[in-house]
């Protein structure tokens, strides 16, 4: 039901509601009440990422405020497969009261090792597919945060809009990712909606991102990166290879100072990450995961490179005017 998730208003109105009943031995009691240790795993290094992770821990301290102090341990397993699998399974040992983690496969791979204590997944896809959650609402177990799935047609809707002449676009994702593969599932239809091929790459690891890119530029007129941290992680490769051949690049909630990157489209991650940061400090202070929401994106917005829109001649219809935000 989650895959159809269109662009609503955050779900935190409860959250502040929500303390209270957790005894000592409640996955959301959060150790002491005082100093609490949560450990964050992000999947892979990039700004945009980092950006996540740091409006997620300074949501977390301001609302703590002067209940509790908060101390994180920050891991990055940098793409790799075994190093997410090795990091989880530290977690797993560790004695810290709750856990953060950035990126849907480590999500997963920590959820199933850690049961007793909470989880929060920032900016996650489909958490209720990924069977981590019964709902979004009330999700029923010790894993909440917040999801950043934007329908791929909204996506598509824009894409047409800037390049009305538009017949194929290519997209480049890691198929392993659950996340990914909705997402992917979703943009294939939407595509055949609106009578657009999709030329598709994938990538196993991050060092197959730069020949993945490489090989839609004969086979699209312009690049649609979705969510994928692994594939965000090496942007630069991607930027590289798209500005070589012309060709307009757009990311999901990308960063535009990367070279090569057109647009990006999609919600305020920024946003995504400080309200995973709300729950997960309404959560130690006492709440129920199991009936704290998944907070949603509270908006799309586009963000546009003026030097590559001049170069290619791309115009902003008035109908996407108000949603484009300052570069």
């Amino acid at each position: 039901m989650t895959r159809r998730i269109l662009i609503a208003g955050a779900a935190l109105a409860s959250v502040a509601l929500l303390a209270g009943c957790a005894g000592p031995d409640d996955p959301s009691s959060g150790g002491d009440g005082e100093h609490f240790s949560v450990g964050v795993l992000q999947i892979a290094q990039a700004s945009l990422l980092d950006d996540i992770t740091t409006a997620f821990t300074d949501a977390v301290e301001e609302e703590l405020g002067d209940e509790a102090t908060v101390e994180f341990d920050i891991k990055n397993a940098n793409g790799d497969q075994s190093l997410i699998a090795s990091i989880a399974r530290d977690f797993a040992s560790s004695d810290h009261d709750a856990f953060a983690v950035l990126g849907t496969p480590a999500v997963i791979a920590l959820a199933a090792q850690v049961t007793d204590r909470p989880l929060f997944a920032i900016a996650m896809g489909d958490p209720v597919d990924a069977g981590l959650a019964e709902s979004l609402e009330e999700p029923g177990g010790n894993v909440t945060g917040s999801i950043d799935y934007v329908d791929p047609a909204l996506l598509l809707d824009d894409l047409v809009a800037l390049h009305p002449d538009l017949a194929t676009v290519g997209t480049l994702y890691d198929p392993s990712n659950q996340n990914m593969q909705v997402w992917t599932d979703d943009l294939r239809t939407a595509a055949a909606d609106l009578d657009l091929e999709l030329a598709e790459a994938t990538v196993a690891s991050s060092g197959e991102v730069a020949q993945g890119a490489r090989s839609l530029v004969d086979r699209s007129d312009v690049v649609l990166v979705g969510p994928d941290a692994m594939v965000i992680a090496g942007m630069d490769a991607v930027g590289a290879a798209m500005a070589g051949a012309s060709i307009p690049l757009y990311v999901v909630g990308g960063d535009l100072t990367v070279p090569g990157v057109t647009g990006t489209l999609g919600p305020d991650y920024a946003y995504l990450g400080g309200s995973a940061g709300v729950s997960a400090a309404a959560v130690l202070l006492g709440a129920d995961p199991a009936t704290t929401p998944f907070a949603v994106p509270d908006g799309l917005e586009i963000g546009l490179n003026p030097e590559l829109v001049e170069q290619y001649g791309i115009v902003v219809p008035d109908s996407l005017a108000d949603r484009v935000v300052e570069s």
